[in-house]
């Protein structure tokens, strides 16, 4: 009767841990004679109540209680343990995550002292699987309060966030080499809104058609005039009141490619594809097109070079021929023996002759010839191929004069040939290479517009994300116009940094103060830098020294001897700007600026917000 009695004594104890799941189960049966916590009997009602709450939430929690911290953790919590689950039940905290400890105690610590703190995408590198992995977590850390009011333990409500945050940065990744691929691809590209067609974005293909202008903003004529009363203004309209795309071929037109000149001819294969919202109605115009302005010229130059050419042949008479198709005889030349494969000074006979025609060429040369007879023309032209002894192909231009016989049909024929087997080679070279290019300009031109129209449909504020894209893409234009100019060698720090703070040139006189030695960069700390320097002018002029009229910016910089190579350490200093507070977490400009500019230049980035205004320090080496 009195063990049956304490026996249901004890069951009633536990009430606390009826359900659970997996982690409910195993701490009803676990042994806590040996655990800090002692029997759950004697829990106090505090911890009681939020193992309750942990065991049936679904989300993933772990409580760590008393002294030594003993961990409770619920199914959800499980997997983050990985291989340590379910040792770890009812041990110290510092001892089930000693992989991580020296990382969090100060977390921890600062949880105990009853400060609550949490954290998104923290990054913990820790051993779970026997093996180091870098993983990210978004959790809190809440201190609990026993009876007596004294914090006794703390509560971790966690999220782990790994595979978001990779995802996250090979998106980013992907983005920023699809924008390279924009900006650098070889054709014309450039995106138009609204029924003004006004510029949002072009990469530097279509800049250099229309020689550098500022368009984006500003409508399609406002910004391109000399364009009015050559059709196009039609053809956009129609375009995007019809929602049908136009697809122009070597069209001409007339382009002002320097300030004060006057229009020059060029020609353009294009396509405007009609863009469309999420309603599904036109909302601009997706332009790209190559410019094909030499081609037509080497086109045009070809075709008269071919015209004196057979005007020279028809004159010396080279390669001739004389046959009769009534007699059956063929007369040749000694070129045209030459260019038949045979030796010149032999009399090949018909059916030699006509042996080596390529299969078919012999028929289509008549059909071709017996046309031209119908239509009364005295004189017929056409291509034949000749396969020579060694199996090699050559190709023939003919031209010739043709006479009927009595009966109408072909009769004797006086003509020239001439080799034209090099071109025909060099235009099927030229066609392949053609073909590829297309394949890969339409290949790319699509992924572009695919990633674009799918970061303007889910994105909640377009005109933020266009407004920092295009800042960032024109800055590290413009540290790539520097390095153009360098041929890709290098560049000074000097010019990296003035061209950076160009676009802020109303307040350099009296509140940019610029000074260092000018420095040579390697590209890849060029790029680098300017990306940072162009961050921390936008967060200025929307938050900091350069949102009011009183704040001021100093970018200062030397260079100092280091242990294996001299270091530059550069400072932004912003003053005078609004009363600067410590962000409750780190936005991506900020990471962008500590993470990947330090990795970029394998140096320390800092960046300090003190009251006086945003403080950013660079040390990395040079060379």
């Amino acid at each position: 009767m009195l063990a049956d009695r304490v026996a249901e004594n004890r069951s009633s104890g536990r009430d606390f841990l009826a359900g659970g799941g997996d982690m409910g189960a195993r701490m009803r049966a676990h042994d806590w004679s040996t655990s800090p916590l002692g029997e759950p009997e004697t829990w106090p009602q505090s911890l009681r109540t939020l193992v309750r709450l942990m065991l049936n939430a679904q989300q993933a929690m772990f409580i760590a209680w008393g002294p030594d911290l003993a961990f409770l953790y619920n199914d959800a919590y499980a997997p983050i343990f990985g291989a340590k689950h379910p040792g770890a039940l009812g041990r110290p905290f510092a001892e089930v995550w000693s992989d991580i400890w020296e990382q969090i105690r100060p977390l921890v610590e600062s949880t105990l002292a009853g400060e609550a703190v949490g954290y998104e995408d923290l990054l913990i590198p820790m051993e779970r699987n026997g093996y180091r992995e870098d993983t990210y977590f978004t959790f809190s850390y809440t201190p609990v309060h026993d009876e007596s009011g004294r914090v006794a333990g703390m509560f971790c409500a966690a999220m782990e966030t790994t595979g978001k945050v990779l995802a996250e940065r090979r998106i980013a990744t992907e983005r920023e080499r699809l924008r390279e691929l924009f900006h650098q691809a070889p054709g014309f590209i450039a995106v138009l809104r609204g029924p003004d067609h006004v510029f949002e974005i072009a990469n530097a293909s279509y800049y250099q058609l229309i020689g550098h202008r500022d368009i984006i903003g500003r409508p399609a004529l406002e910004a391109l005039p000399e364009v009015a009363d050559q059709g196009f203004k039609e053809l956009l309209d129609n375009v995007y009141e019809s929602g049908e795309p136009f697809v122009g071929r070597g069209l001409r037109l007339f382009l002002r490619r320097e300030p004060d000149s006057e229009p020059e001819e060029r020609f353009v294969d294009f396509v405007y594809q009609p863009i469309r919202d999420a309603e599904g109605k036109v909302s601009g115009i997706f332009a790209e097109g190559s410019d094909v302005t030499e081609a037509k010229r080497a086109e045009a130059a070809l075709r008269e070079s071919e015209t004196r050419l057979r005007l020279a042949l028809d004159a010396g008479r080279l390669a001739a021929w004389e046959s009769n198709a009534a007699e059956g005889t063929i007369t040749t030349s000694p070129e045209l023996n030459r260019l038949l494969g045979f030796p010149p000074d032999s009399s090949p006979s018909p059916e030699e002759i006509r042996a080596r025609y390529f299969p078919g060429d012999r028929e289509r040369i008549a059909a071709a010839a017996q046309a031209a007879l119908a239509r009364g023309e005295r004189f017929a032209e056409g291509e034949l191929r000749i396969i020579w002894p060694d199996g090699s192909i050559r190709w023939l231009l003919l031209r010739a004069e043709i006479k009927s016989s009595h009966e109408g049909k072909l009769g004797q024929t006086i003509g020239v040939a001439l080799d034209i087997t090099e071109r025909k080679r060099a235009e099927e070279h030229q066609k392949l290479l053609i073909n590829e290019l297309n394949h890969r300009v339409k290949n790319t031109l699509a992924t572009v517009q695919s990633i674009a129209a799918q970061t303007l449909r889910s994105t909640q504020d377009p005109d933020e994300v266009r407004s920092a894209l295009e800042a960032r893409l024109f800055a590290l234009s413009r540290a790539h116009d520097v390095l153009t100019r360098e041929n890709w060698e290098g560049a000074g720090l000097r010019e990296i940094v003035v061209q950076a703070m160009e676009p802020y040139g109303g307040v350099r006189e009296d509140r940019l103060r610029i000074g260092g030695p000018d420095v040579w960069l390697s590209p890849r700390m060029a790029l680098a830098l300017a990306m940072a320097l162009q961050e921390l002018a936008t967060n200025a002029v929307k938050y900091g020294a350069l949102s009011n009229e009183t704040g001021r910016i100093g970018i200062e910089w030397q260079v100092v001897p280091g242990d294996e190579a001299p270091r530059l350490r550069l400072q932004w200093t912003e003053s005078g700007g609004p009363p600067v507070a410590v962000p409750r977490r780190r936005g991506f400009g900020t990471r962008l600026i500590e993470r990947n500019l330090a990795h970029d230049l394998h140096g320390e980035v800092r960046i300090h917000f003190r009251d006086g205004g945003v403080v950013c320090t660079v040390d990395a080496p040079v060379g």
